[in-house]
């Protein structure tokens, strides 16, 4: 019965190449959905996990970058039992950088939407708290994988600074060339001079401009009582959460964060995007289904002779039913080997002009998802068409056929 089957659809070539096409397109979309927002997941993941502290916050604000707090919280925080170290910092979007903007950089270089991840940060850190810390982020990525020196107390009020490697071929010199160390940076009306140069590999990190928190005060014009987040950290680091809860009771209208809770929490956003793309993905596969349908209607329309001559010869409405069935089966099958290899193929190319940090993959589970996927729409496409071919009388099958 499968040989049979699978012989059906390889006499009729063209038809049978065209409905893996419909097919496999849905199944393709299904695993290219699930893989970016894999991606989104493992990019942020990864970012977080470099960040060992505690950041505090105004309450409710979803980033450092529209968070104000008073300055003196940090005096405060330092008598709080179970703080080893507490460093202000004042964060805002970088004015235009080398005179480019988000307008010029978005719409008019045509990034658009992509512009608002590279957006130019500024990160102003009190120095002298900032040294005193053991899981600074920046510092740690220079040291590692960077070149030049970090912010000291030397550089207090001064206008030297320190950039992501991406920062520096982002606003390239005059020769085309990355900017280097010694080599000087537009920032607003104030021109600075680049000490030194991190690289994270994290697109949500490498777009920051590390500055001297006064300095950074004058550049994002926030004022001498306000920070914008304060990074906290713990004689234990393996008590971040009761930390944290210490910390909200004591300064209500603060919230800090542990990077768990923050991880946690985003995985609870990423659960309801996936529930929107399964929305999403499920329309894209009923349009499947419907192409199934169609493709074996029509398939089981013009062999109506052939499955009154079988019936004749004594297969029973079960057979006919089945053979159909399988033929479905047998295509959906198809169109997932083809779905899967796709989605392979695609995401190999799609990284290479990837960067970041975003890493785009399938996985065996999705490998498995989009299999069953398309065998499973492959068979329900084939229902009706085999049970409106089984439920012919043999003779007016022939006779149907035959004209």
């Amino acid at each position: 019965m499968g040989r049979f089957a699978w012989r059906n659809l390889l006499t009729r070539p063209l038809r049978t190449i065209l409905a893996l096409v419909g097919l496999s397109v849905p199944i393709l979309g299904v695993m290219g959905l699930f893989s970016v927002s894999d991606a989104v997941r493992n990019l942020v993941g990864e970012t977080l996990s470099r960040i060992e502290g505690l950041m505090l916050t105004r309450e409710n604000a979803f980033s450092p970058v529209v968070s104000s707090l008073p300055a003196r919280l940090a005096d405060d925080l330092r008598k709080l039992p179970g703080v080893r170290a507490v460093a202000p910092e004042v964060w805002g979007i970088a004015p235009p950088v080398e005179g480019q903007g988000l307008l010029v950089r978005g719409v008019l270089s045509n990034k658009g939407m992509a512009s608002l991840f590279d957006q130019p940060v500024v990160s102003g850190q009190d120095i002298p708290s900032h040294e005193n810390l053991r899981s600074a982020v920046f510092p740690r990525a220079l040291k590692e994988n960077g070149e030049g020196r970090f912010l000291t107390q030397a550089d207090r009020g001064t206008t030297n600074v320190v950039i992501s490697r991406k920062l520096a071929r982002d606003f390239p010199r005059a020769d085309g060339k990355p900017r280097q160390l010694g080599d000087t940076l537009r920032i607003g009306d104030r021109t600075f001079t680049i000490v030194g140069l991190y690289e994270t590999g994290s697109m949500l990190l490498d777009v920051v401009i590390v500055m001297d928190i006064d300095t950074a005060r004058q550049v994002v014009n926030v004022g001498k009582d306000t920070v914008s987040s304060i990074y906290v950290e713990g004689t234990d680091t393996g008590n971040n959460d009761a930390l944290s809860e210490r910390i909200e009771e004591a300064f209500p209208g603060v919230d800090a964060r542990g990077m768990n809770e923050v991880q946690a929490n985003f995985g609870n956003l990423m659960g309801h995007v996936d529930r929107l793309l399964m929305l999403v993905v499920s329309l894209a596969l009923v349009v499947g289904i419907v192409g199934i349908i169609n493709t074996m209607l029509m398939s089981t329309t013009e062999r109506f002779t052939e499955f009154g001559v079988l019936r004749t010869n004594g297969w029973s409405e079960g057979n006919i039913l089945t053979l159909v069935t399988l033929e479905s089966a047998f295509l959906g099958l198809l169109s997932g080997l083809v779905g899967c290899a796709l989605a392979l193929a695609g995401t190999g190319i799609i990284n290479r002009f990837l960067s970041g940090g975003v890493h785009l993959g399938v996985t065996p589970a999705m490998l498995a998802m989009g299999m069953a996927l398309s065998v499973v729409m492959g068979t329900l496409g084939g229902l009706y068409p085999a049970w409106r071919a089984a439920r012919l009388v043999p003779m007016e099958a022939i006779r149907i056929g035959s004209h």
